[in-house]
C-alpha cells in the first residue's frame, strides 16, 4: 500500500540505462584508456630517487603533506572495495577511521557511520570536489544519499584541520575530501554488472568522451548506476539510482571551465528508529528488522519507508591571470529531501513479545468539529517526517607567487560564502485508519492524527489545522569565511605556511515555526485551552557566531623521498540549529561553540620497496559536544556538552612490495592507531573529576592486507579491526561506568573485525570477472547500540549479553553476515 511500485521503478531504470548505453556506444570503440587515478585536487604521489610505485599502495601519504593524511586511489576503490560499497565502507581502510553498513556493504542509508579518532560523524568535515556538504541541522552525512563508490575517483583523508583555506563547518576533527573521476584525453567506455547475496544487483555505465574533435581540450564524463537489494536485515529493501555528468573545457590557454551535476534517488524500507531491541534479537535473531505478514503490527514493512532525493551541481572557473597570479572560483548548490513514513516505535520487551503487543501502541483521535477524543487502543501510531534543504554557495580563491631575495613563496587568499534554507516537519497520525482509507500519508496524514504522542498538537491554529504537528520549522543560515595564508620557503627544502581565517555564521529561525519538545495538554477535547508545541513568535530570530582561527604548518624535506611535518591549528564547531530545535528558542542562552587547539607532528618516507608514514597528535577541545539519540525520542539527535576533552594518539601506515624477492606483483600493507578521547566527569559523591573515554570512541584501530596483481590475475585479502569502545557516559554520581556481572563496564563493546576477500581474472583483453566475499569469517559482532538504559544489569553480564536483557529497549546493531558478489566488467 505505502511502498513504491518496485516493478515500475526497475522498468524506468532499465529504460534509462539502455538508452544511456546506446548513446554511449555510438563512438566508444576508439580507445583503451579508461579514466581513473587521482581526482582534481589530490596530488599524484611521485617520489624522486626511488623505484616505489606509490599508486600501488592502497593507503599512503604524500611527502609534501603538512598534516596526517591518507590518500585512497581509484585503483583501490574500483578493484579492492566491494562493488556496492559507499564511502563509509571505503574509508574504513584508513587509520583511526571506523564505519560499516549493518544491512550489507553500501546497502543502507541507516548504517553505523564513520568515526575519526573517536570523533563522531559531524565532528569532521566532508567535501566533494572541494565543496563542503552535510545536513543543515547538524553537519552529519548520509552515505547512500549522495555519492556511491562509482562516482568517487579518489579520497584524501586529512586527519587534521588543514590550513586556513580548508573549508567546512567542522574541520577541527579533520576532513574527508572526495573527488570525482579525472577526465582523460582518450575516449573510453566501462560497464559493470554485479549480482550478490540478498538478491543484490547493481549496474554501472561509465563513458569518457576524451578530447572532443573541434572543441580543443573539451572532455565529458557521464556515469549512471542503479542498485537494488533485499538487504541483509529482514525486509530492509533498498533501491537507488545515480546520474553524474561532468564537462571540462580548456577554452583558452591556461583557463579551464568545469560543469558538474549529480543526482541520487533512493527508496528504502526502514523504521525511523532503526534497530532491534535486546529481546527482539534474542527472539528473532540478529537479522530481524521488518516483517510482511501482519499489518496490525508496527513493524509491518509497508508502514516504514523513506524516499530521499539529493543533487549537487557546480560551475568552476580556474586559470592564470598573469604569470604570477591565478584564480579559482566555484559556485555550487546541493539539496537533500528526505520524506520518511514510519511507525512510531517497533521495539518490544520480552513481555511484549510474549503478549504479542508493543511498547508504543494505540492512538487518540480528535473530532475536528466537536473536539471529542476517541481512544483506539490497538491502532498503530506513526508519523511522517520531512527534512528538506537547499544550500547554495561560492568559494573564491586567488594565489600569487612572490620572490623576495632568496625567499620564494605564494600568497593564497579567498572567501567562502554560503546560505541555505531548510524545512523540517513531523506530523503524527493513526497508521491503521490511514491504511484502511488507502490514504497517502504525506498528503493526508493529518486527517488521522495521533494526539497521544508527547510532541503532538491538537490545536487547530497550528499548521493550518493539521492535527498532530510534532514540529514545523523553517531555518537557515548565512555565513562568510574569508581566509589568507602565506606559503614561504625561507631555506631550501623547508616550507612554512601560516594562515588566518575568520568565521562569521548567522543562524536564523522563522518566527512562526512550531518547535517540538513541549508536552501536549488539553482541557476537554479541543475546546478552550488546547496547547501543543510552542509557536515561537519572538523578535530575535538570528544567532551569530564569530571567531578568528589561526594556523601554522611546516614541511621539511630531509631527502627528496623523506619529509617531516608539523601543524598547529585552531578549530571551531559552530553551534547548529539542533541546539535550539527541541525547545522554545532563546538565543540569549545559546550554548558556547566547541573550540579546539590542535598539535600534530609526523613523517613520511619512501624507499625502493616500501613506504611508511607515522604521526602523533594532541587536540584540546573546549565545550566538547557528542551527539546521540534524544532521551525522549531516539529518532532525533541531540547534543550533549561533555565539557573539556582531550584527543591524543599515535597513527601509522606502511606498504611493502616484494619485487626484490622475486615475488613481483605481491605487496603487504598495514596501518593502525592508538586513540585516546577523554573528558572529565565530576563525581557528585566525592567532588572529584574522573577522566573517562568518550562513548563511541574506539581505543585503537588496525588494518592489514595482502594484494597480488600480476598479468590477468588480481587477489586481495584485507582485514580491518576496530578496538573496544563504550556506548554510554559515566555515572553522574561516581564518575565511573556502571559494571556488569563480569566486573567490566556494562556498556563496553569488544573489538570486532571485518575480513574481505576478492579475486579477479581478466580475459579476452577487455573483460574481467571477479568474486568478492565481504566479512569472510562471518563475524557477527555487536558493533553499536542506540541508547544505554542500563536495564537488566543484575541479569546480564554486559550489554552484549542481549539474551538476558528482557526489559531493555536499547537498540542493537550487528555486523552483517558473510556475503558474496560476482561482478562482470567490460572496457572498450
Amino acid at each position: 500500500m505505502f511502498s513504491r511500485s518496485i516493478a515500475a521503478r526497475l522498468m524506468a531504470r532499465t529504460s534509462t540505462l539502455a538508452l544511456t548505453g546506446a548513446l554511449f556506444a555510438v563512438g566508444a570503440g576508439a580507445a583503451d584508456a579508461i579514466g581513473g587515478g587521482i581526482g582534481t585536487g589530490v596530488e599524484t604521489v611521485v617520489i624522486t630517487g626511488t623505484k616505489f610505485n606509490a599508486e600501488a599502495a592502497p593507503a599512503k601519504a604524500s611527502v609534501n603533506t603538512t598534516e596526517p593524511q591518507t590518500i585512497i586511489t581509484k585503483n583501490y576503490i574500483e578493484n579492492f572495495a566491494t562493488a556496492t560499497a559507499d564511502y563509509t565502507t571505503i574509508l574504513a581502510i584508513a587509520p583511526s577511521l571506523t564505519g560499516l553498513d549493518v544491512n550489507g556493504p553500501g546497502l543502507s542509508d541507516g548504517n553505523v557511520k564513520n568515526t575519526l579518532r573517536g570523533l563522531p560523524d559531524g565532528s569532521f568535515g566532508m567535501t566533494y570536489d572541494g565543496i563542503p556538504f552535510g545536513d543543515t541541522n547538524g553537519p552529519t552525512h548520509h552515505s547512500a544519499s549522495y555519492f556511491p563508490g562509482t562516482t568517487i575517483g579518489s579520497i584524501n583523508v586529512e586527519r587534521g584541520p588543514g590550513n586556513a583555506g580548508n573549508l567546512g563547518a567542522s574541520t577541527y576533527g579533520g576532513s574527508v575530501n572526495m573527488y570525482s573521476e579525472v577526465l582523460n584525453p582518450d575516449m573510453g567506455f566501462k560497464a559493470s554488472a554485479t549480482r550478490g547475496s540478498w538478491n543484490t544487483g547493481e549496474v554501472n555505465l561509465n563513458f569518457q568522451s576524451g578530447d572532443i574533435e573541434g572543441l580543443g581540450k573539451t572532455r565529458v564524463l557521464a556515469d549512471v548506476s542503479s542498485l537494488q537489494t533485499d538487504g541483509y536485515l529482514t525486509n530492509q529493501e533498498l533501491m537507488k539510482d545515480n546520474e553524474l555528468l561532468k564537462v571540462e573545457s580548456e577554452f583558452a590557454p591556461g583557463w579551464t571551465l568545469t560543469l558538474f551535476a549529480n543526482r541520487n534517488n533512493l527508496h528504502q524500507h526502514v523504521n525511523d528508529k532503526n534497530g532491534a531491541s535486546a529481546a527482539q534479537v534474542a527472539a528473532f535473531g540478529k537479522q530481524y528488522s521488518l516483517q510482511k505478514t501482519d499489518p496490525t503490527a508496527p513493524d509491518y514493512y509497508a508502514y516504514n519507508y523513506a524516499d530521499k532525493i539529493t543533487d549537487m551541481d557546480y560551475i568552476r572557473l580556474r586559470g592564470a591571470v598573469t604569470d604570477w597570479l591565478s584564480i579559482d572560483d566555484e559556485a555550487y548548490t546541493y539539496a537533500y529531501v528526505n520524506k520518511t513514513v514510519t511507525a512510531t516505535d517497533t521495539r518490544q520487551t520480552a513481555a511484549k513479545i510474549g503478549a504479542n503487543s508493543w511498547n508504543v501502541i494505540g492512538t487518540k483521535l480528535v473530532n475536528t468539529t466537536t473536539g471529542a477524543t476517541t481512544t483506539l487502543a490497538t491502532d498503530v501510531p506513526g508519523y511522517t517526517k520531512l527534512n528538506a534543504y537547499r544550500v547554495w554557495g561560492n568559494v573564491f580563491r586567488a594565489a600569487a607567487d612572490f620572490e623576495v631575495g632568496s625567499i620564494t613563496g605564494q600568497v593564497r587568499a579567498g572567501v567562502w560564502w554560503e546560505g541555505q534554507a531548510t524545512e523540517r516537519q513531523r506530523y503524527y497520525y493513526d497508521v491503521t485508519k490511514c491504511a484502511a482509507a488507502n490514504c497517502s500519508p504525506f498528503k493526508e496524514a493529518w486527517n488521522f492524527a495521533d494526539v497521544s504522542n508527547k510532541g503532538a498538537s491538537n490545536d487547530p491554529s497550528i499548521a493550518m489545522g493539521r492535527y498532530g504537528a510534532g514540529y514545523l520549522e523553517h531555518t537557515g543560515w548565512n555565513q562568510v569565511s574569508p581566509f589568507v595564508e602565506i606559503e614561504v620557503q625561507p631555506i631550501e627544502n623547508l616550507t612554512i605556511t601560516p594562515g588566518f581565517k575568520y568565521v562569521n555564521w548567522d543562524h536564523t529561525i522563522d518566527p512562526n515555526s512550531v518547535i517540538s519538545g513541549t508536552t501536549t495538554s488539553k482541557a476537554s477535547g479541543c475546546v478552550g485551552a488546547c496547547k501543543g508545541p510552542t509557536t515561537y513568535n519572538g523578535t530575535v530570530t538570528t544567532f551569530t557566531t564569530t571567531r578568528p582561527l589561526y594556523f601554522t604548518t611546516a614541511n621539511y624535506k630531509i631527502e627528496p623521498n623523506w619529509s617531516a611535518y608539523f601543524q598547529f591549528a585552531t578549530g571551531i564547531y559552530v553551534s547548529d540549529i539542533t541546539d535550539f530545535e527541541q525547545q522554545k528558542p532563546d538565543w540569549s542562552k545559546a550554548p558556547a561553540p566547541m573550540t579546539t587547539t590542535n598539535y600534530q607532528l609526523g613523517t613520511v618516507y619512501y624507499a625502493d620497496n616500501f613506504s611508511i608514514d607515522a604521526d602523533v597528535y594532541y587536540i584540546a577541545a573546549k565545550n566538547n559536544y557528542t551527539y546521540g539519540p534524544c532521551s525522549y525520542d531516539n529518532s532525533l539527535t541531540c547534543p550533549t556538552n561533555t565539557g573539556d576533552a582531550t584527543y591524543k594518539g599515535i597513527e601509522g601506515e606502511t606498504t611493502y612490495k616484494f619485487d626484490d624477492m622475486g615475488l613481483d606483483g605481491l605487496l603487504i600493507f598495514a596501518n593502525g592507531s592508538v586513540n585516546s578521547a577523554k573528558s572529565l566527569q565530576l563525581a557528585s559523591n566525592t567532588g572529584v573529576n574522573v577522566p573517562y573515554q568518550l562513548k563511541t570512541a574506539p581505543y585503537w584501530t588496525a588494518a592489514a592486507g595482502l594484494i597480488y596483481e600480476m598479468g590477468p590475475v588480481r587477489i586481495s585479502l584485507i582485514d580491518k579491526t576496530v578496538g573496544q569502545q563504550y556506548m554510554d557516559a559515566p555515572d553522574s554520581k561516581t564518575g565511573y561506568r556502571t559494571p556488569g556481572l563480569d566486573g567490566q563496564p556494562f556498556n563496553r563493546l569488544p573489538a570486532y573485525s571485518t575480513v574481505n576477500f576478492s579475486a579477479a581474472y581478466k580475459f579476452a583483453e577487455r573483460f574481467e570477472i571477479s568474486l568478492a566475499v565481504n566479512n569472510l569469517l562471518d563475524d557477527r559482532s555487536l558493533v553499536s547500540t542506540s541508547g544505554a538504559d542500563k536495564l537488566d544489569i543484575a541479569k546480564a553480564a554486559s550489554v552484549s549479553d542481549y539474551a538476558n536483557r528482557p526489559t531493555s529497549t536499547d537498540q542493537y546493531y550487528f555486523q552483517s553476515s558473510r556475503s558474496f558478489q560476482i561482478t562482470l566488467k567490460a572496457k572498450i
